[in-house]
Protein backbone atom coordinates (compact mmCIF):
# COMPACT_ATOMS: atom_id res chain seq x y z
CA UNK A 1 0.00 0.00 0.00
CA UNK A 2 1.68 3.77 -0.85
CA UNK A 3 1.01 6.47 1.06
CA UNK A 4 -1.44 8.72 -0.74
CA UNK A 5 0.13 12.46 -1.02
CA UNK A 6 -1.29 14.95 1.21
CA UNK A 7 -4.18 17.31 -0.63
CA UNK A 8 -3.25 20.91 -1.64
CA UNK A 9 -5.78 22.08 1.35
CA UNK A 10 -3.36 20.35 4.04
CA UNK A 11 -0.43 21.48 2.63
CA UNK A 12 -1.66 24.84 2.81
CA UNK A 13 -2.76 24.34 6.57
CA UNK A 14 0.73 22.54 7.59
CA UNK A 15 2.74 25.80 5.64
CA UNK A 16 0.38 28.49 7.19
CA UNK A 17 1.16 26.14 10.60
CA UNK A 18 4.86 26.35 9.68
CA UNK A 19 4.52 29.93 9.12
CA UNK A 20 3.11 31.21 12.46
CA UNK A 21 5.29 28.88 14.57
CA UNK A 22 8.31 30.51 12.62
CA UNK A 23 7.02 34.10 12.88
CA UNK A 24 5.32 33.52 16.94
CA UNK A 25 6.67 30.26 18.26
CA UNK A 26 8.12 32.27 21.09
CA UNK A 27 5.09 34.37 22.04
CA UNK A 28 2.97 31.59 22.01
CA UNK A 29 5.36 29.77 24.38
CA UNK A 30 5.31 33.11 26.60
CA UNK A 31 2.00 33.47 26.52
CA UNK A 32 1.44 29.80 28.06
CA UNK A 33 3.46 30.95 30.47
CA UNK A 34 1.36 33.81 31.67
CA UNK A 35 -1.48 31.38 31.54
CA UNK A 36 -0.06 28.59 33.72
CA UNK A 37 2.79 28.28 36.48
CA UNK A 38 3.48 24.67 36.69
CA UNK A 39 6.19 23.69 34.08
CA UNK A 40 4.71 20.15 32.98
CA UNK A 41 0.97 21.80 32.49
CA UNK A 42 2.53 24.59 30.77
CA UNK A 43 4.09 22.30 28.33
CA UNK A 44 0.93 20.38 28.21
CA UNK A 45 -0.98 23.85 27.51
CA UNK A 46 1.53 24.85 24.80
CA UNK A 47 0.75 21.34 22.89
CA UNK A 48 -2.92 22.24 23.00
CA UNK A 49 -2.48 25.56 21.59
CA UNK A 50 0.04 23.84 18.60
CA UNK A 51 -2.55 21.42 18.34
CA UNK A 52 -5.19 23.89 17.83
CA UNK A 53 -3.58 26.58 15.60
CA UNK A 54 -2.41 23.43 13.54
CA UNK A 55 -6.68 22.30 13.36
CA UNK A 56 -7.79 26.34 12.89
CA UNK A 57 -5.77 27.32 9.04
CA UNK A 58 -7.95 24.39 8.19
CA UNK A 59 -10.60 27.16 8.24
CA UNK A 60 -8.62 30.43 8.04
CA UNK A 61 -8.94 32.83 5.20
CA UNK A 62 -6.76 35.62 5.97
CA UNK A 63 -10.39 36.98 7.37
CA UNK A 64 -7.35 39.23 9.81
CA UNK A 65 -3.26 39.34 10.12
CA UNK A 66 -1.96 35.99 11.08
CA UNK A 67 -0.95 37.53 13.89
CA UNK A 68 -4.09 38.35 15.69
CA UNK A 69 -5.06 34.41 14.03
CA UNK A 70 -2.54 33.36 16.34
CA UNK A 71 -3.22 34.63 19.50
CA UNK A 72 -7.39 34.71 19.55
CA UNK A 73 -6.23 30.59 19.52
CA UNK A 74 -3.99 30.80 22.19
CA UNK A 75 -6.60 32.93 23.71
CA UNK A 76 -9.35 30.23 23.41
CA UNK A 77 -7.58 27.72 24.27
CA UNK A 78 -5.96 29.46 27.30
CA UNK A 79 -9.14 29.80 28.31
CA UNK A 80 -10.36 26.74 28.13
CA UNK A 81 -6.91 26.17 30.11
CA UNK A 82 -7.83 28.41 33.00
CA UNK A 83 -11.90 26.96 33.02
CA UNK A 84 -10.70 23.54 33.18
CA UNK A 85 -8.33 24.17 36.20
CA UNK A 86 -10.84 25.85 38.00
CA UNK A 87 -13.31 22.82 37.71
CA UNK A 88 -10.38 20.16 38.72
CA UNK A 89 -8.87 22.66 41.64
CA UNK A 90 -6.05 19.85 41.63
CA UNK A 91 -3.56 21.72 44.01
CA UNK A 92 -0.87 18.91 43.69
CA UNK A 93 2.47 19.53 45.57
CA UNK A 94 5.95 19.57 42.65
CA UNK A 95 7.54 15.47 42.80
CA UNK A 96 11.07 15.45 42.85
CA UNK A 97 11.39 15.81 39.28
CA UNK A 98 9.68 19.46 39.02
CA UNK A 99 11.43 20.66 41.72
CA UNK A 100 14.70 19.50 40.56
CA UNK A 101 13.76 21.37 37.16
CA UNK A 102 13.01 24.56 39.18
CA UNK A 103 15.99 24.36 40.93
CA UNK A 104 18.03 24.03 37.62
CA UNK A 105 15.93 27.02 36.21
CA UNK A 106 17.31 28.73 39.32
CA UNK A 107 21.13 28.14 38.82
CA UNK A 108 21.89 30.99 36.15
CA UNK A 109 22.37 33.95 39.27
CA UNK A 110 22.52 36.52 36.55
CA UNK A 111 18.96 36.36 35.48
CA UNK A 112 17.73 35.74 39.14
CA UNK A 113 16.68 39.33 40.10
CA UNK A 114 15.05 39.68 36.62
CA UNK A 115 12.95 36.29 36.70
CA UNK A 116 12.07 37.47 40.05
CA UNK A 117 10.79 40.60 38.87
CA UNK A 118 8.99 38.99 36.36
CA UNK A 119 7.52 35.92 38.98
CA UNK A 120 5.96 38.30 40.91
CA UNK A 121 4.61 40.08 38.20
CA UNK A 122 2.93 37.36 36.64
CA UNK A 123 1.70 36.04 40.67
CA UNK A 124 -0.23 39.35 40.62
CA UNK A 125 -1.25 39.01 36.71
CA UNK A 126 -2.68 35.27 37.73
CA UNK A 127 -5.03 36.60 40.42
CA UNK A 128 -6.63 39.38 37.99
CA UNK A 129 -9.72 38.31 36.76
CA UNK A 130 -9.91 35.93 33.84
CA UNK A 131 -11.02 38.55 31.27
CA UNK A 132 -8.41 41.23 32.85
CA UNK A 133 -5.62 38.79 32.73
CA UNK A 134 -6.30 38.11 29.36
CA UNK A 135 -6.07 41.42 27.85
CA UNK A 136 -2.78 42.30 30.41
CA UNK A 137 -1.25 38.95 28.87
CA UNK A 138 -1.77 39.98 24.85
CA UNK A 139 -0.70 44.02 26.27
CA UNK A 140 2.91 42.35 27.43
CA UNK A 141 2.62 40.65 23.82
CA UNK A 142 2.60 44.30 22.67
CA UNK A 143 -0.78 43.93 21.02
CA UNK A 144 -2.08 47.37 20.51
CA UNK A 145 -5.77 48.29 21.72
CA UNK A 146 -7.49 47.03 18.89
CA UNK A 147 -5.76 43.92 18.24
CA UNK A 148 -6.85 42.84 21.94
CA UNK A 149 -10.69 43.92 21.25
CA UNK A 150 -10.62 41.69 18.40
CA UNK A 151 -8.99 38.66 20.19
CA UNK A 152 -10.93 39.19 23.15
CA UNK A 153 -14.22 40.50 22.05
CA UNK A 154 -14.34 43.47 23.69
CA UNK A 155 -14.41 47.36 22.49
CA UNK A 156 -10.90 48.90 21.78
CA UNK A 157 -12.16 51.81 23.93
CA UNK A 158 -12.54 49.23 26.84
CA UNK A 159 -9.16 47.21 26.42
CA UNK A 160 -7.69 50.94 26.52
CA UNK A 161 -9.25 51.55 30.25
CA UNK A 162 -8.94 48.07 30.95
CA UNK A 163 -4.91 48.39 30.38
CA UNK A 164 -5.07 51.73 32.37
CA UNK A 165 -6.32 51.12 35.61
CA UNK A 166 -4.55 47.24 35.82
CA UNK A 167 -1.53 49.10 34.89
CA UNK A 168 -2.00 51.51 37.78
CA UNK A 169 -3.48 48.45 40.25
CA UNK A 170 0.18 46.49 39.28
CA UNK A 171 2.35 49.40 40.03
CA UNK A 172 0.76 50.34 43.11
CA UNK A 173 1.23 46.78 44.15
CA UNK A 174 5.09 46.34 42.97
CA UNK A 175 5.56 49.44 44.49
CA UNK A 176 3.78 48.26 48.16
CA UNK A 177 6.08 44.98 48.12
CA UNK A 178 9.53 47.02 47.51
Amino acid sequence: MTARPPSAAAAGQDSRYRQAIASHGPDIARFAMGYERDAAKRRELLQEIHVALWQSFASFKDQCSLRTWVYRVAHNIGVTHIQRSFRAADRISLDLDEAEAVADERADIANTERRLDMERLLALIHRLAPLDREVMLLYLEDLDAAGIGEITGISARNVATKVHRIKALLAKQIGSKT
